[in-house]
């Protein structure tokens, strides 16, 4: 009988091959041993591993408010059918309300089976959550309603997930709020903060959750007297509000005097989509660097909104009834994508990449 034959692998081979595996594989080979439960976990690894691994996946939301994901495969045939799978949770929560992604969490508002609501981060490929505590910002008063505007992203320099919360009351929205609160909750510190009241007017696009670009969330709001949109950032890092150059149409028209435009990111760019046309900010703040790319084919295609744009020049859009791929270079629709499930009982939310990323920064 031959002597068995032990090959060991270098430790630094062996860390780069695990960086070019699923999220999902990974968690499960926490479990081959210690050494290779701490090289997981490792803060470091955790970063590398999201640059090597981009995998795409939409979040829908269905009619009973559950959570749904499909990943996102751009290479795969038109005769591929893929099935939205629900996302289950060891937790109380049943209904959901998306907010936001960032790095591969979400956050979400969530109620349990008595009604009672709270903010929860969330991790769908781990299946890890947080609960906020009680920010004592969402109160009810005898004259007047609150409206909450969310935001969520990541502080580099802090290396910490930050959610931010814009509440103002309204009364029945027939004048304009006297003031907006500015709170911050630092996922890290696991704290609530007051941090400013805005110079602007959120009400303008109430209910839209802010969009994370280069450790900023942008808004499109209102400001001044005569209540002019602009687009607004917020910087994670600062926790201070910058006004960012719009886009002008054709006729040297702002783009932001119509009231139908939406923000959007596409290949890591902050973008304005409008009437099937989507501007990207080449270079974030520069003016000069919004370029335009247009959508042809969407004539008769109802609710159409872009998700994200990837590395090959293709634009992942959807609509109500279907998922389009559009070709920027070739300018055509060249695909679309079917679902063994109808879109019409799901509203696509937003897209997260797996991510290892563990909401409990302050555990």
């Amino acid at each position: 009988m031959s002597p068995e034959v032990s090959i060991r692998l270098p430790p630094e081979i062996i860390t780069c091959i695990l960086h070019h595996l699923p999220a999902k594989s990974l968690g499960r080979f926490r479990c081959v041993s210690k050494n290779w439960l701490s090289l997981i976990s490792d803060p470091q690894f955790i970063k590398t591993h999201q640059t090597t691994q981009i995998r795409n996946h939409l979040i829908f939301v269905s009619y009973d408010h559950s959570l749904y994901s499909l990943p996102f495969h751009h290479h795969e045939p038109q005769s591929v059918v893929s099935k939205p799978k629900k996302l289950r949770f060891d937790s109380h929560h049943v209904v959901f309300t998306l907010y936001g992604c960032c790095n591969g969490l979400v956050l979400v508002s969530a109620h349990n089976f008595d009604g009672v609501h709270s903010l929860v981060v969330l991790n769908p490929t781990t299946r890890e959550t947080v609960e906020l505590p009680e920010s004592k910002f969402e109160v009810i008063s005898n004259w007047s309603e609150i409206e909450i505007v969310y935001g969520f992203g990541y502080d580099s320099l802090a290396d910490d997930y930050k959610i931010v919360t814009i509440s103002y009351f309204h009364n029945h929205y027939l004048i304009p709020p006297e003031s907006m609160s500015v709170h911050v909750y630092s996922l890290r510190t696991n704290t609530w903060r007051w941090v400013i009241d805005s110079p602007y007017d959120f009400s303008y696009g109430r209910f839209v959750s802010g969009v994370f670009v280069d450790g900023f969330l942008h808004w499109i709001a209102k400001k001044g007297c005569d209540l002019l949109p602009v687009i607004v950032g917020f910087s994670l890092a600062d926790e201070r509000f910058i006004e960012l150059p719009s886009p002008c149409l054709c006729n040297g028209v702002d783009i932001m005097t119509r009231n139908d435009c939406k923000l959007v990111v596409l290949g890591g760019k902050l973008g304005v989509f409008l009437d099937g046309e989507v501007w990207l900010m080449n270079r974030y703040g520069v003016k000069e660097s919004w370029m335009k790319i247009s959508i042809y084919g969407l004539d008769g295609i109802p609710m159409v909104e872009p998700m994200f744009l990837d590395e090959k020049g293709k634009i992942l859009l959807v609509s109500r009834n279907v998922m389009l791929i559009y070709d920027v270079e070739e300018r055509t629709l060249c695909k679309s994508v079917n679902t063994s499930q109808k879109l019409k009982d799901l509203k696509v939310r937003g897209t997260y990449i797996e991510s290892l990323v563990s909401p409990k920064l302050s555990i």
